[in-house]
Formats: C-alpha cells, sequence, structure tokens
C-alpha cells in the first residue's frame, strides 16, 4: 500500500492514524514497531475520550502530533519515538501515561531554548500539546452533590433540533406583523406536523384547551417628513391597544374561560401580557403562598429523585418554565433546551439571552456614544446549570407522562387552579407584584413581553445589575419555603440596557443652552420669530413627553389656568384614546409668555390680516395650534402666512445642533420619570403606554387625576435641572426685535 501526502490529507485525521498503523505493520521496516502502535492506540482513544467533550481543538491535536511523528521524516517530529518509553500492557493506566507525558513536558521545559532554535521550540509545542489533550480527555469536572449523595453525571452534549424545526435568537422587535402567529416570521418558528410530532399543531395542548389566536393591532400611522426615517421604536410607539381575536373553539366547555388557557409557542410572551391585570381576585393567577408551594415542589421532585425518572424530568421542565417565564410546550421540543441560539454557555454558567431589537443611532454623527444613557440591548437571564444538565442527559417525557405528573402535582399541592400557564407566568407575577422596587416594566423586560404589548421597553433605561437584583430578589421570593440554591446567579459586566436614543441630562442641558443662544443670534424679526417658536415647540416636548408630531398643543386641549392638556397624539384616530398630562409652573409661564408674545407680533403687523385672524383665535382660546412659524408667500404675495409647526421643521432647523429624529424628547422623559421615581401607573398614563384594561383612568383604577397632577412637580424638576425655569421670552418694546433671552446667560463660555 502506497500512500501520499495529498490521499492521506483527504480522510479523517483519526482515520489517518487508523492507516497509519496498517502502514507501519506492513512495512515491518520500522524501529520500536511495537511501541508505536501502542502510542498511536493511546492517541486514537484519547481523540474518541475528547469528542465527547466537544474539544474539537486538544482533538485535532493529538492525532495531529501523533500523525506528523509518524509520518513525517524530520528529526524534529520522529523525535519522540526516541524518548517515549515502552508500555507493557498490563501496566498501561491513565494515571501511568499521564506521569510519562508530564515528565517529558517538564524535561523540555527545563532545557534552555535559544531564539534560533526552532527545532527545540517546535519539540517543545508538539509534546504540550499531546500532554494537554491527555489531561483534558481524563480529567473529570467536579461532581455536584445531590440530597441523596449520588454524583452528578458529566455536563452532557447538547442535542440538535429536529431539521424541521427552526430556531433564532430571541428578538423582541420581531413580532410586529399582523399576520396569525402561525403565519408571521416570529422569533421561533415552530413548524412542525402531528406525524411526527405529538405535540404539534394539533387543536389540542397539554390541558386540552389550545385555541388558535390571531393577534390583531391596527396599523401604526405615522407622520413621514424629508430627511427623517420613522424608527421601529417610533412605529411600536404609535400602534393602538392591541386586540384578540379568535378562530373557531377547540372545546366548547372552555369557551367562556377564554384566554385563561391559552399557550403561545414562542418566547414572546403574549399571553402573559393578556393577563397582567391589578386584581387579586384573578383567577389567572395563583396566591404568593400558592407559587411558593409550587416552587419548593418542583424544586424538590427536580433536584432529587421521585418515584420515577419521568417526573423528575417533568418537575424540571416546569421549574426551568417557571424560573424564566419559557413556555413549557416549548421546552418539549427536541433539541430546544440547549439549543445555543438560545441557551449560552459562558465558562460554567448557563443563561438565556435576547434583545429587545432597538434601532441602531450610527446614523446620527452630532453627538458622542457618551451623550446617550445607554450601551446595549441584549438582557441574560442566568440559568442553574445542574437543572440544564439534568435535562439535556434525560428522555422527554410524552404527553400523557406530562400531564398525569401535573394533575398529582394540582392534588398533592391542592392548588384545584394550577395549569401550565400559570406556572409561565409565575415570574412576571411575582416580579410586577412580590418583588420590593420591582414592576410590570422590569417584568416585560426580563420575561421577554413582546414590543407590541410593552412599547415602554425602547422607552428607558437600566443596568444589567440591576435587572439581575431584581430577577434574583424574586426567585429569593418563590424559595422562601425550599433551599434552591441561588449562589449561580453572579453580577455580569455592569451596562445600562434600553433607549437607543435616550441622552442625558447634562446632554439635553448642552442642547438647550444652544438652543436658546442660537435664538438670541436671530438677525431680524422674521428669523426671532421662527427660532423663538422652535424652541418653545422643543419646551412643549420635553416637559410633557407627547409624541412630537405635527400641530402640537392646540387651544381646544390646554387649559392654562388649571394647568392641564389633553391630548391624543397619533396621528390617525382610529381609537379614542385620550390622555391627560399636567402642566408644570415653568411649562405654563412658557405657553403664557408665548401666546402674549404672538399677541405682541400682532401688534406690530397689524397689516399682516391672516396672521392677525389666526392669532386671534388662539387668543380667544379655539381650536388653533399655539405653536406656529411664519412661512412666505407665493412671489405675487407681500404678507408671510402662520403654519402650525411639523416635527420636519423642527429637525431641519436645529439640525446643527443636534442631528437626531425630534423623537428623541420623549425618550428622554420617559428615562428621566422612572429615574426620578414616579411610579409606573403614573407614567404610563402620562407618556401613553398603558396596556389595555390597566389604564388609571379607567373602572378598574384606584388613581385620581389629582395623582397625575402631582406628576407636575417632576416635570418642574426636569426643568429646573435643564436650566428652562431661568429662561424668559422678552418683547422688546422699543424695537421690533423679539426671541428669548435669560436671566443670566454666559456667552463667553460658548
Amino acid at each position: 500500500m502506497t500512500i501520499s501526502k495529498s490521499e492521506l490529507a483527504k480522510k479523517p485525521l483519526i482515520m489517518q492514524l487508523l492507516i497509519l498503523m496498517q502502514h507501519s505493520i506492513n512495512e515491518r521496516q520500522h524501529d520500536y514497531l511495537q511501541k508505536r502502535l501502542i502510542w498511536l492506540a493511546i492517541a486514537m482513544h484519547t481523540s474518541v475520550m475528547l469528542m465527547q467533550h466537544s474539544t474539537k481543538q486538544h482533538t485535532k491535536n493529538i492525532l495531529m502530533q501523533f500523525k506528523q511523528a509518524q509520518f513525517s521524516g524530520s528529526s524534529r517530529r520522529t523525535w519522540i519515538w526516541r524518548e517515549l518509553p515502552d508500555l507493557p500492557q498490563m501496566t498501561i493506566s491513565v494515571e501511568y501515561i499521564s506521569t510519562i507525558l508530564n515528565d517529558l513536558l517538564e524535561q523540555k521545559k527545563s532545557e534552555k531554548v535559544k531564539k534560533d532554535e526552532s527545532d527545540e521550540k517546535a519539540k517543545l509545542s508538539q509534546i504540550d500539546k499531546i500532554t494537554t489533550a491527555y489531561q483534558n480527555a481524563h480529567t473529570l469536572r467536579k461532581p455536584r452533590p445531590e440530597r441523596n449523595k449520588t454524583l452528578r453525571k458529566p455536563r452532557p452534549k447538547r442535542k440538535k433540533p429536529p431539521k424541521h424545526i427552526k430556531i433564532k435568537a430571541i428578538n423582541l422587535a420581531d413580532n410586529t406583523s399582523r399576520l396569525p402567529l402561525e403565519s408571521t416570521a416570529t422569533s421561533h418558528n415552530w413548524k412542525t406536523t402531528p406525524s411526527n410530532d405529538a405535540w404539534g399543531n394539533t387543536r389540542d395542548d397539554i390541558e386540552h384547551s389550545a385555541i388558535a389566536i390571531d393577534l390583531a393591532f391596527l396599523e401604526a400611522n405615522t407622520e413621514s417628513h424629508e430627511g427623517l426615517t420613522t424608527s421601529f421604536e417610533e412605529r411600536i410607539d404609535h400602534y393602538e391597544a392591541p386586540y384578540v381575536s379568535y378562530g373557531e373553539y377547540p372545546n366548547p366547555l372552555i369557551k367562556s374561560s377564554i384566554p385563561l388557557q391559552t399557550i403561545d409557542l414562542s418566547l414572546q410572551q403574549n399571553y402573559m401580557s393578556q393577563r397582567n391585570l391589578a386584581l387579586n381576585s384573578n383567577t389567572r393567577l395563583l396566591s404568593l403562598a400558592g407559587y411558593q408551594a409550587l416552587f419548593a415542589a418542583l424544586n424538590q421532585d427536580a433536584s432529587t429523585l421521585p418515584e420515577s425518572e419521568t417526573d423528575k424530568t417533568c418537575a424540571g421542565i416546569l421549574l426551568l418554565s417557571m424560573i424564566t417565564g419559557l413556555p413549557a410546550k416549548s421546552l418539549l421540543i427536541p433539541g430546544y433546551i440547549g439549543y445555543s441560539g438560545i441557551f449560552n454557555l459562558e465558562g460554567k454558567k448557563y443563561y438565556i439571552k435576547h434583545s429587545l431589537g432597538i434601532t441602531d443611532r450610527s446614523t446620527s454623527q452630532t453627538l458622542p456614544e457618551k451623550g446617550y444613557e445607554n450601551t446595549f440591548d441584549t438582557i441574560k437571564v442566568p440559568l442553574p446549570s445542574w437543572l440544564i444538565d439534568d435535562l439535556l442527559a434525560c428522555e422527554l417525557p410524552l404527553k400523557e407522562d406530562f400531564t398525569a405528573y401535573l394533575a398529582a402535582l394540582r392534588s398533592s399541592l391542592g392548588l384545584p387552579y394550577l395549569s401550565v400557564n400559570r406556572i409561565e407566568t409565575a415570574l412576571h407575577v411575582v416580579l410586577s407584584r412580590y418583588t420590593p422596587n420591582c414592576h410590570a416594566h422590569i417584568a416585560d423586560i426580563i420575561c421577554r413581553t413582546p414590543a407590541s404589548h410593552a412599547p415602554a421597553m425602547y422607552y428607558n433605561s437600566h443596568t444589567s445589575e440591576a435587572l439581575m437584583a431584581h430577577y434574583k430578589s424574586a426567585l429569593g421570593i418563590f424559595n422562601s419555603n425550599s433551599d434552591f440554591d441561588l449562589t449561580y446567579i453572579t453580577p455580569w459586566h455592569k451596562y445600562t440596557v434600553g433607549s437607543a436614543f435616550a441622552l442625558k441630562i447634562e446632554t439635553v442641558c448642552d442642547i438647550v443652552n444652544e438652543m436658546k443662544y442660537w435664538t438670541d443670534q436671530s438677525s431680524n424679526d422674521e428669523e426671532h420669530f421662527n427660532r423663538t417658536s422652535i424652541f418653545v415647540w422643543f419646551v412643549f416636548c420635553l416637559l410633557t413627553g407627547v409624541r412630537p408630531n405635527n400641530g402640537l398643543g392646540r387651544m381646544y386641549d390646554i387649559d392654562l389656568d388649571m394647568g392641564w392638556l389633553l391630548i391624543n397624539d397619533k396621528p390617525v384616530k382610529k381609537v379614542k384614546s385620550d390622555r391627560l398630562i399636567p402642566l408644570c409652573p415653568t411649562l405654563i409661564r412658557h405657553l403664557t409668555d408665548y401666546r402674549a408674545y404672538l399677541i405682541n407680533y400682532q401688534a406690530k403687523h397689524q397689516g399682516h390680516h391672516d396672521i392677525s385672524a389666526i392669532i386671534d383665535n388662539i387668543r380667544l382660546g379655539n381650536d388653533e395650534a399655539l405653536l406656529k412659524l411664519l412661512y412666505e408667500r407665493a412671489p405675487t404675495a407681500n404678507t408671510p402666512i402662520l403654519k402650525d409647526i411639523k416635527r420636519g421643521d423642527a429637525y431641519h432647523m436645529t439640525k446643527h445642533i443636534i442631528d437626531a429624529n425630534p423623537y428623541w424628547t420623549r425618550h428622554f422623559v420617559r428615562t428621566q420619570l422612572e429615574k426620578l421615581g414616579v411610579s409606573l401607573s403614573l407614567i404610563n398614563t402620562v407618556i401613553g403606554h398603558e396596556k389595555a384594561r390597566q389604564e388609571v383612568l379607567g373602572r378598574f383604577s384606584s388613581s385620581s387625576k389629582a395623582d397625575i397632577k402631582r406628576v407636575a412637580s417632576v416635570f418642574e424638576q426636569i426643568a429646573a435641572q435643564l436650566g428652562l425655569s431661568d429662561i424668559t421670552i422678552n418683547h422688546y418694546p422699543n424695537s421690533n426685535h423679539v426671541g428669548t433671552s435669560t436671566v443670566e446667560v454666559d456667552h463667553a463660555n460658548k
């Protein structure tokens, strides 16, 4: 048999060694034939051991080094045959071989190698790779003792999902279509057939109560402006409250309980957000004591060996669902647990990772990275490695076994309302209701509530450390009656998570100063008028958090005496969604001064009859937008006209100051309200992020208009931090020059 380098290289490495062993026997001319065959066999056996641990590099190293020693004629490769001893077959052991390799490695390390001695360096590298690979193959990981004193198995290899199942990374921004769930390109698309999946698209779910649902949302009607791109966050912010429509009922007996038992097959908790009503009598939820008893039972069954291995597996799946919010039906799909797109392994730690899917802000060139609140949009949730390892090593239960275990659990705990859905939503409930200093917004972020149900996720700022502290605190509440080990939850690298467009308070303060300086440097009356109007427009947005759309602040909706703003700031009002925003004293003063400023302009330009008529409507409180811009008429006309301010006008006129969509003002306000300690329900009320059936002024609410009114003091704090309390609008009675100035402005520092 003739072997060439090129032909040999076409074979897998382990087969190459086998061929070389046969070649040595056929040739019968090599020295130390018996020794070579034994060491080649050891190398092959070691490589097989390494394959169990998925350490491809070590596998390749040991095979390649022995292949080169056998095939090459160079002394820098074949030296090893002289140094390796004969191995009497009766005395071969892992410890004995490891000692031989270590001694040879230490010998090579002790020899002084000069810079130009490449052969000696090659020898050291060769024995080092062989020794390291051998030790990795035979060094066992430390087992984790169980309560019954048995040793835990080594971490098993991850399974691959079936070819017909497609899994993508978790991105909460994916599911925003009006299409039915079955046809939408969601983050996880489980297209299986009943013939090869016992849990497939049948009309019965685990508890015989699945229904086909169609999540439908009204289209996001946003305004377009030249030079401005509508971001994902803005589209989500303009969705109306989602509604759920149902197809054919699978079982008439559960018609009255829809959607109590509905299970969503994706990681996005559409089913969870429909169960988030703040009523303690809600039968969709368990009591706190019920959650704690359930957690203790699942932890006990999952970490020790109950009556059957199947019950242990069922308990482990439900426990994993309870501490992550992952749908149990997804966890029962082969290859789902441990899949690298969902379950990540960092060192010896497991975690699930998902991203908010925020828009890249790289298009903005005027602000440095340090001017923004947040740096990432990735959320990591740590997982107990022992639980993941156990579930990877076991066989998934059949539907009948899973249902039987759940029924037994329901009976033993005395919880007639216990269901898979109540287990899946447990983490969200405990985070939003029972965890100190936490609320539903944090729960939405950690539990992956989809964007269409939780747009507030894209208008916030939190540290990864704080999110994990809330998560650990929630599991601590679960664990009050159990001995679940929480030491695996350690702080991640500290970084801020949330809105890509939320600016820091210092950055916005600089922008305000730039704008007021720009206004004061106007060269004529018309320029002063427009710059003053744009400045007040930004002040209005910064002290209300309204959507910065066209025609803001109509006089019908502003009550400057009582300090209220009634607004419905979505361009196409298909659904009545007016809300109240309190006006702070600084904003009331700015709007009052601006109205007086318009009247003063009217007095100085009485020949502009069209402008005078519009200002009369504003003065009388008619249905007219307060904030205006001067536009020139056609060349044949001699007088200008007043028009409502559009967002595109504000952007283009201030582009030299901040080259960003004015929607940044809304991101800023929502983030600052949370930083200043405003309750979540009031933030959602003021910003317009209330979920369906959770409106503060709705029938289930215990809040009042007085509660909303108190938010005005927080807006006043923001005004003071931005220096807006010191700015006044002067009319300059001795001149046509009008504009803004400050009580104390030091332009020398500019």
